[in-house]
Parts: C-alpha cells; structure tokens; sequence
C-alpha cells in the first residue's frame, strides 16, 4: 500500500507531465489526490515541497538503479553507457514527449533549486568515482574536473535537445569524448 506523501506525488507527476510545473496548482494536486485542500496541505506546505518530494523520490530511484545495474557493466565505456542511461537519458524520456514535461524540465530547478542540484551532484559523484581509477599520474585533468565538465555538458545537451534520439546521440559522443581524453 502507497503511502499518502507518494500517492501525491504520482498524481502531481502526472498534472505536471501534463501541464507542465506552472499551470499546476496545490487545488489541482489535491483534487488528483483525492483529497481535501486541508488533507494535502497537511502533508506539503506547498506546490515547491511536492515538487522537491518528487525529485527526492526521482533521486532514490536512480540511486537503487545504479547500485543494481552498475556492477554488470564490465568496462568504463559500459559504466559511463549505464549511468548517463539511469541518470540523464531516462528521466528525460520519461518527460520529453508529454505536452508539460519539456516546460517541467526547463522550470523544474526554479521550484526546487536544492534537490535539483542534488540530481546533478549525485550524478557527478558517481562518475568521478568511475573516472578515478582511469585518470593517469600526471594528466592535465583530474578526475573530478573531468566529471564535473561531464555534468555541466549533460545539462546543457538536455536543454537543448528535441528528442530521446538526439539526446542518446549527443550523450555517446561525451562518452567517446571521455574515452578519448582517457585513452581508452
């Protein structure tokens, strides 16, 4: 049995899907909830509260993935391939194609700026850690420079992007980048 706090906010994903993250109000979330104004408004302050609850959500979900389909992976470029799948390629499948998920995506770190910046940071971890072991004594970028550019172009390709397809391209090319730089 879903709790309160989830049942909300898989009906909130699906008005913002739908409407994108500005259109929504707390009365709609409410009333996709099945629940009174006063009953919402008990578990979340407000329409940025349910909005950080579902990226916390979205955040544990890749975590889980990670630990669960990272170690099949036997070489760097399959690790990179996995964790851009789980972290970024995903996620922005999930929105892309629906009529609000493209504003959702462009307004979504307005609404709630720590747990988006959590995603990314998560995200950078978990590559600096599979970048460290790759990186030569003595290169001009370190790990952790590197993981950080990677994250920083990742942004930039989902704003920009226009389709699943052109995203998966633009990804595999940081990959082969990245494999590049590392000669690997």
């Amino acid at each position: 049995m879903e709790s309160k706090e989830t049942k909300i906010v898989f009906a909130a994903q699906k008005l913002f899907f739908r409407h994108g993250l500005k259109k929504v109000s707390m009365s709609d979330i409410a009333e996709a909830s099945e629940l009174s104004r006063p009953s919402l408004y008990a578990v979340f302050a407000n329409k940025e509260a349910v909005i950080t609850a579902l990226l916390n959500m979205h955040i544990e979900k890749n975590h889980e993935e990670t630990l669960k389909r990272l170690s099949s992976q036997k070489n760097l470029r399959g690790q990179l391939e996995c964790l851009f799948k789980i972290w970024i390629i995903d996620p922005f499948a999930s929105a892309i194609d629906t009529d609000g998920g493209k504003e959702m995506m462009e307004t979504i770190s307005d609404y709630a700026p720590e747990a988006f910046a959590i995603v990314y940071l998560d995200f950078e971890k978990y590559v600096v850690e599979l970048l460290k072991p790759h990186v030569k004594p003595g290169s001009e970028m370190n790990a952790k420079d590197l993981a950080h550019i990677l994250t920083m172009a990742t942004k930039g390709l989902k704003a920009s992007s226009n389709s699943v397809a052109e995203l998966k391209r633009l990804v595999d090319g940081l990959v082969g980048m990245t494999m590049a730089v590392l000669g690997t």
